[in-house]
């Protein structure tokens, strides 16, 4: 009496008391997932381990849970393994990008990087063989994609468009890119006004852009808006004319801006390009272009429709990568227009640009790998 203890006729009946009592004691329960102050009955149910402190608990915790990160590592690398085993011996590019994408970092990434590029040479091989060996000059891009608006609607696909098309010039045509995402005004006036002094005669500027667009109906002038442009306020937009003339004053002898926005088309002024002769590679590399090629004309397009893209990005894309030689924006636009027709009601625009020094040259994309 003198303990608080129950009395029993036998030493069964009182083991069963203490073991009752016992479940019936609070504990520091440890599992993978939680540490919490249960009963000790609660915690064996839980599969858990007990504990005096919480600070022993949870150091049980930590364990646990580092216990579980080093098996699902175990298991992702066994698949990762498995995976590579069915296409290591492949000659099919694809899955080895395939791979890539499941695995960037993986433990083959760099040799899959590798049977890419020996077995994309030995598929354009021949189509290179063909590519007339000229003087094509350098070729450098900015690529602009504005998503994150601080006072207008957000965008979806724009930075994850402007990424795609910045890593396949980069990679497939040898281009020096310049990648903005999310860029101010000044970002994207400093960048032009920048090229003015690297691009030199004989080079070549690839001027890509995707964000929200603008028009004025009354000034008939057309307008980027970078991510600190507001609403019914032009002060801080980015007027196209503005990039016209940066693009007048530069020295490059082929500049070609792609522009996916609305009312992008007030920059092309249509103009036939005569591709009929078999020399017109070597023509159309001496003289100077001025091209444009826009998603839509003056009309608002789609942020979507393409997946993780634009409906025009995903074609416009599709296109550079299927090329295995030398494409001219006309036969680039001849295929890209109708395919973005078809899945939107957009119409994509090509033609120079006005008053911006064109001489009846084009921009063309030469693959490099």
């Amino acid at each position: 009496n003198s303990r608080n203890g129950s009395e029993y006729s036998t030493e069964y009946l009182a083991k069963a008391e203490q073991r009752r009592l016992k479940d019936r004691e609070y504990v520091w329960c440890a599992t993978v997932s939680l540490v919490n102050r249960i009963t000790r009955s609660s915690c064996n149910s839980r599969n858990g381990s007990e504990y005096s402190t919480e600070y022993l608990a949870k150091a049980e915790q930590n364990r646990l849970e580092r216990e579980l990160e080093q098996t699902v590592q175990a298991q992702n690398v066994a698949t990762e393994v498995e995976f590579w085993n069915t296409i290591k011996s492949s000659d099919d590019p694809d899955e080895y990008r395939i791979y890539l994408e499941e695995y960037p970092t993986g433990k083959f990434a760099k040799l899959a990087k590798l049977r890419i590029k020996k077995l994309d040479r030995e598929t354009t091989s021949v189509a290179h063989s063909s590519i007339p060996d000229l003087n094509y000059g350098d070729y450098y891009a900015l690529v602009i994609g504005n998503n994150d608006y601080e006072l207008l609607p957000d965008l979806k696909t724009a930075v994850n468009d402007a990424t795609k098309v910045a890593s396949v010039l980069e990679d497939d045509y040898g281009f020096k890119v310049e990648l903005l995402k999310n860029a101010s005004r000044g970002e994207i006036l400093k960048s032009l006004f920048g090229y003015r002094k690297v691009v030199g005669e004989k080079d070549n500027l690839l001027i890509y852009y995707g964000g929200h667009g603008d028009l004025d109906e009354g000034a008939k002038k057309g307008y980027w808006l970078p991510v600190d442009a507001a609403r019914d306020d032009p002060s801080n937009w980015v007027m196209t004319d503005q990039v016209v003339a940066q693009i007048t004053a530069m020295e490059a002898k082929h500049v070609m801006v792609v522009a996916d926005s609305c009312f992008s088309g007030e920059l092309t002024r249509g103009i036939k390009i005569d591709y009929g002769s078999p020399n017109w590679v070597q023509k159309l590399v001496k003289k100077k272009a001025r091209i444009a090629l826009t998603s839509g004309g003056l009309e608002p397009v789609s942020d979507s429709g393409g997946g993780s893209h634009s409906v025009f990005a995903k074609v416009f894309i599709s296109l550079l990568e299927e090329n295995t030689g030398v494409l001219n924006t006309q036969k680039l636009f001849s295929e890209l227009r109708p395919r973005v027709m078809k899945n939107t009601r957009q119409t994509p625009e090509h033609g120079t640009i006005h008053l911006a020094g064109d001489d009846g040259g084009d921009f063309l994309f030469v693959r490099q790998r």
